[in-house]
Protein backbone atom coordinates (compact mmCIF):
# COMPACT_ATOMS: atom_id res chain seq x y z
CA UNK A 1 0.00 0.00 0.00
CA UNK A 2 1.50 3.39 -0.94
CA UNK A 3 2.08 6.06 1.69
CA UNK A 4 0.11 9.32 1.77
CA UNK A 5 3.07 11.17 0.26
CA UNK A 6 3.37 8.63 -2.59
CA UNK A 7 -0.36 8.82 -3.30
CA UNK A 8 -0.33 12.63 -3.16
CA UNK A 9 2.71 12.88 -5.48
CA UNK A 10 1.20 10.36 -7.95
CA UNK A 11 -2.02 12.41 -8.19
CA UNK A 12 -0.07 15.66 -8.57
CA UNK A 13 1.85 14.05 -11.44
CA UNK A 14 -1.25 12.53 -13.09
CA UNK A 15 -4.76 13.74 -12.27
CA UNK A 16 -6.19 10.39 -13.44
CA UNK A 17 -4.32 8.58 -10.63
CA UNK A 18 -6.91 10.07 -8.28
CA UNK A 19 -9.91 8.47 -10.01
CA UNK A 20 -11.79 6.14 -7.63
CA UNK A 21 -15.23 4.56 -7.45
CA UNK A 22 -16.72 3.58 -4.11
CA UNK A 23 -19.64 1.21 -3.62
CA UNK A 24 -21.66 0.31 -0.55
CA UNK A 25 -24.39 -2.32 -0.38
CA UNK A 26 -27.13 -1.83 2.21
CA UNK A 27 -29.43 -4.75 2.99
CA UNK A 28 -32.58 -4.75 5.13
CA UNK A 29 -32.36 -7.22 8.00
CA UNK A 30 -35.41 -8.84 9.59
CA UNK A 31 -35.03 -7.40 13.10
CA UNK A 32 -36.45 -3.94 13.78
CA UNK A 33 -35.09 -1.29 11.41
CA UNK A 34 -31.65 -2.91 11.11
CA UNK A 35 -29.67 -2.45 7.91
CA UNK A 36 -26.35 -4.17 7.18
CA UNK A 37 -24.04 -2.02 5.09
CA UNK A 38 -21.12 -3.77 3.40
CA UNK A 39 -18.34 -1.87 1.74
CA UNK A 40 -15.15 -2.77 -0.05
CA UNK A 41 -11.84 -3.06 1.70
CA UNK A 42 -8.80 -3.25 -0.58
CA UNK A 43 -6.82 -4.79 2.28
CA UNK A 44 -9.09 -7.71 3.12
CA UNK A 45 -12.58 -8.64 4.23
CA UNK A 46 -15.32 -6.09 3.49
CA UNK A 47 -16.16 -3.58 6.21
CA UNK A 48 -19.62 -3.96 7.71
CA UNK A 49 -21.69 -1.39 9.53
CA UNK A 50 -24.98 -2.05 11.33
CA UNK A 51 -27.38 0.87 11.09
CA UNK A 52 -30.60 0.86 13.10
CA UNK A 53 -33.09 3.16 14.78
CA UNK A 54 -34.13 3.75 18.38
CA UNK A 55 -36.99 1.78 19.89
CA UNK A 56 -39.52 4.60 19.47
CA UNK A 57 -38.99 4.34 15.72
CA UNK A 58 -39.36 0.52 15.57
CA UNK A 59 -35.63 -0.06 15.82
CA UNK A 60 -33.63 -2.28 18.15
CA UNK A 61 -31.11 0.46 19.01
CA UNK A 62 -28.20 -1.88 18.18
CA UNK A 63 -26.54 0.60 15.85
CA UNK A 64 -26.58 4.29 15.01
CA UNK A 65 -29.43 5.72 12.95
CA UNK A 66 -28.76 6.90 9.38
CA UNK A 67 -29.02 10.45 10.73
CA UNK A 68 -26.26 9.82 13.28
CA UNK A 69 -24.13 8.24 10.55
CA UNK A 70 -24.45 11.48 8.56
CA UNK A 71 -23.16 13.48 11.54
CA UNK A 72 -20.37 10.94 12.07
CA UNK A 73 -19.39 11.14 8.40
CA UNK A 74 -19.15 14.92 8.58
CA UNK A 75 -16.86 14.79 11.63
CA UNK A 76 -14.73 11.92 10.36
CA UNK A 77 -14.28 13.54 6.94
CA UNK A 78 -13.26 16.87 8.47
CA UNK A 79 -10.68 15.06 10.61
CA UNK A 80 -9.31 13.03 7.67
CA UNK A 81 -9.06 16.05 5.35
CA UNK A 82 -7.48 18.12 8.14
CA UNK A 83 -4.82 15.44 8.59
CA UNK A 84 -4.20 15.39 4.81
CA UNK A 85 -3.84 19.17 4.62
CA UNK A 86 -1.71 19.29 7.77
CA UNK A 87 0.73 16.93 6.03
CA UNK A 88 0.68 19.07 2.89
CA UNK A 89 1.23 22.28 4.91
CA UNK A 90 3.73 20.70 7.33
CA UNK A 91 1.64 21.35 10.44
CA UNK A 92 1.75 18.99 13.42
CA UNK A 93 -1.71 18.47 14.93
CA UNK A 94 -1.60 17.78 18.65
CA UNK A 95 -5.35 17.48 19.25
CA UNK A 96 -8.38 17.42 16.94
CA UNK A 97 -12.05 16.82 17.71
CA UNK A 98 -15.19 17.55 15.74
CA UNK A 99 -18.54 17.91 17.44
CA UNK A 100 -21.17 17.40 14.72
CA UNK A 101 -24.54 18.89 15.52
CA UNK A 102 -27.71 18.71 13.49
CA UNK A 103 -31.35 19.68 13.94
CA UNK A 104 -34.23 17.80 12.38
CA UNK A 105 -37.98 17.43 12.88
CA UNK A 106 -39.00 13.81 12.31
CA UNK A 107 -42.52 14.98 11.40
CA UNK A 108 -41.21 16.01 7.98
CA UNK A 109 -39.92 12.46 7.34
CA UNK A 110 -43.36 11.08 8.25
CA UNK A 111 -45.15 13.53 5.94
CA UNK A 112 -46.89 15.37 8.78
CA UNK A 113 -45.98 18.66 7.07
CA UNK A 114 -44.72 18.38 3.49
CA UNK A 115 -43.69 22.04 3.47
CA UNK A 116 -40.86 21.22 5.91
CA UNK A 117 -37.46 19.79 5.00
CA UNK A 118 -37.30 16.00 5.45
CA UNK A 119 -33.73 16.15 6.65
CA UNK A 120 -31.43 18.23 8.76
CA UNK A 121 -32.39 21.90 8.52
CA UNK A 122 -29.18 22.87 10.28
CA UNK A 123 -25.79 21.16 10.31
CA UNK A 124 -23.06 22.68 12.42
CA UNK A 125 -19.77 20.88 12.91
CA UNK A 126 -17.61 22.52 15.58
CA UNK A 127 -13.89 21.83 15.14
CA UNK A 128 -11.56 22.00 18.13
CA UNK A 129 -7.90 21.92 17.12
CA UNK A 130 -4.52 22.37 18.76
CA UNK A 131 -1.47 22.47 16.50
CA UNK A 132 2.14 23.64 16.45
CA UNK A 133 1.40 26.58 14.15
CA UNK A 134 0.38 30.21 14.56
CA UNK A 135 -3.33 30.99 14.52
CA UNK A 136 -3.14 32.48 11.00
CA UNK A 137 -1.69 29.24 9.61
CA UNK A 138 -4.31 27.12 11.42
CA UNK A 139 -7.03 29.34 9.94
CA UNK A 140 -5.47 28.85 6.49
CA UNK A 141 -5.39 25.09 7.10
CA UNK A 142 -9.05 25.00 8.09
CA UNK A 143 -10.06 27.17 5.11
CA UNK A 144 -8.45 24.51 2.90
CA UNK A 145 -10.24 21.75 4.82
CA UNK A 146 -13.69 23.36 4.66
CA UNK A 147 -13.36 24.04 0.93
CA UNK A 148 -11.95 20.55 0.09
CA UNK A 149 -13.89 18.22 2.41
CA UNK A 150 -15.96 15.90 0.16
CA UNK A 151 -18.72 15.40 2.73
CA UNK A 152 -19.19 19.16 3.16
CA UNK A 153 -19.11 19.54 -0.64
CA UNK A 154 -21.71 16.80 -1.14
CA UNK A 155 -23.94 17.90 1.75
CA UNK A 156 -23.98 21.40 0.27
CA UNK A 157 -25.64 19.98 -2.86
CA UNK A 158 -22.69 19.82 -5.27
CA UNK A 159 -23.45 16.22 -6.29
CA UNK A 160 -26.99 15.41 -7.39
CA UNK A 161 -28.48 12.20 -5.98
CA UNK A 162 -30.32 10.30 -8.72
CA UNK A 163 -32.15 7.30 -7.24
CA UNK A 164 -32.94 4.43 -9.63
CA UNK A 165 -35.64 1.83 -8.96
CA UNK A 166 -35.31 -1.87 -9.83
CA UNK A 167 -38.42 -3.93 -9.04
CA UNK A 168 -37.82 -7.68 -8.68
CA UNK A 169 -40.51 -10.05 -9.83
Amino acid sequence: MPSFKETYEAIKADWNAGEKNFNVECEMLSEGMQVKCSMGNPGGEPFELLIDAPGGLDGTNKGPSPLLVILSSIGACIIAVTKFWAKIMDINIEELKVFSRGHINLGAIFGVDDSKLAGYDNLEPVVRIKADAPEEKINELMDKVFSHCPIITNMNGASPIKPKLQIKS
